[in-house]
């Protein structure tokens, strides 16, 4: 971080690809961010990109790779399948939930 007439360069790594990212933003707006001011509100003249990087490292290039994937994905990662998929044993405790199974949205 370099400290030059009450603007901070932060220097990120994204943790995807190793690549350094600055940053610049207002000191005290910095400081503000560091004391648990949300980003969004510390630096709103940030670009979503910007916060990102400051928040996690994260570059854009690696955020966009990123969503992409889990785009692709998704109907993957929730699939449904059948019951009979599952074990039996897994309903067999209906009485113990405290919701009436027959109201349930499939």
């Amino acid at each position: 971080m370099k400290i030059n007439n009450h603007e901070v360069t932060v220097v990120t790594r994204c943790p995807f690809c190793g690549r350094a990212n600055e940053v610049e933003v207002n000191e005290d707006d910095y400081l503000d961010w560091q004391d648990g001011v949300l980003a969004q509100d510390a630096f709103p003249y940030l670009n979503a990109n910007e916060r990102e990087m400051l928040i996690s490292g994260i570059c854009p290039t690696c955020w966009a790779s990123s969503a992409m994937r889990m785009i692709a994905n998704f109907e993957d990662l929730f699939e449904t399948s059948d019951d009979e998929d599952y074990p039996e044993e897994c309903f067999d405790s209906w009485d113990n939930w405290d919701f009436d199974k027959d109201t349930l949205i499939p």
